[in-house]
């Protein structure tokens, strides 16, 4: 799908009808292009619309480049709603002149955001540069509050491995949904590093086309400001990373710990009762010549014996702290 954003009356408002490429066109916006509308756009712009193949590549030079006095960047956004999986797509911004185009295969919130911000701009959006940096803005805008939400999680997880309350199988129970949260949350945390690790790398080279072409300060100003938020970003980022890492050590730590502490129950029981087990081996064995058969205490003195070499271990154990 085309979608054509005209300067008109101060704002951009999209273009009603049939996609026409006109002077007042200023942001073209592909959605899922198909092959008419992408062929509409190169013999207007006469430049090459990157296919979804090309914006997948990793490579720095396929993903910032210029060609016939356009600046192609490419940067990794993430997807994500409240019913769908995190998924991370690449988009392509086009500057060409004083127009933006934007290629895309998925519908990121922060498009349809600026989209509607500019309904009602009240900033001179007649540039590509400008309409560029607001969208880049906006999408810094929206990484930020997914940061914060991971951030969130991540800090209920530490909560909930260091507090952990009830018993054996309740907590190893937890442990293992703990497990595939702090997993989840580590591949969450991986993706939002790679989309502000390309976020920043795009704004370096949006800051050095600005220059080229001449800008004003004031646009070249917000876009420094745009790259040091996405600094901070990835800062923080990398120290949620560190965290999970710690966290997730942590819980196989305590998961080491139980089965050791289970561990050490059967071999107390073990010793405990293998005293016990002996004399009742011995005195089960009803050989004829065994004079403790014959006498008249013999059975009490028997369990007798079983029950104190059972409470002696019972209590040095106790006494040295092993229980």
């Amino acid at each position: 799908m085309l979608t054509i954003y005209e300067f008109r009356a101060g704002a951009l408002k999209p273009q009603a009808g049939k996609p026409k490429i006109t002077e007042e066109a200023v942001w073209l916006d592909l959605l899922d292009p198909t092959p008419g509308e992408e062929g509409q756009v190169e013999k207007a712009l006469k430049l090459n619309v990157p296919t979804h193949e090309e914006q997948q590549e990793i490579e720095v030079s396929s993903r910032l480049y210029q060609e016939n006095g356009a600046q192609f960047m490419t940067a990794t956004m993430i997807l994500h709603s409240e019913q769908s999986e995190i998924k991370t797509m690449p988009v392509t911004f086009i500057l060409t002149g004083q127009r933006l185009v934007t290629v895309r295969y998925a519908e990121p919130r922060a498009f349809a955001i600026y989209a509607e911000r500019c309904n009602r701009s009240e900033a001179d959006l007649r540039n590509g540069a400008v309409v560029l940096t607001g969208l880049l803005e906006t999408i810094i805008d929206r990484l930020a509050d997914f940061i914060e939400r991971v951030q969130a999680e991540v800090d209920s997880l530490s909560h909930s491995v260091f507090e952990v309350k009830g018993g054996s199988v309740t907590r190893q129970r937890r442990f293992d949904v703990l497990l595939k949260s702090i997993g989840r949350e580590g591949e969450v945390t991986s993706k939002a590093r790679e989309s502000a690790h390309s976020l920043g790398r795009l704004l370096t080279f949006f800051a050095h086309a600005v220059q080229e072409r001449k800008e004003g300060k004031a646009l070249q100003s917000r876009i420094r400001t745009a790259a040091r938020d996405v600094n901070s970003l990835t800062d923080h980022v990398s120290f949620l990373s560190s965290k999970i890492i710690f966290l997730l050590d942590a819980t196989l730590g305590m998961i080491n710990i139980q089965q050791a502490d289970i561990i050490k129950i059967f071999s107390v029981a073990a010793v405990v009762f293998l005293p016990p087990t002996l004399i009742a081996s011995i005195y089960g064995m009803n050989f004829r010549n065994m004079p403790e058969l014959d006498w008249w205490f013999g059975y009490p003195l028997a369990i007798g014996l079983m029950v104190v070499c059972a409470v002696l271990p019972y209590l040095y154990f106790k006494r040295r702290g092993w229980l």
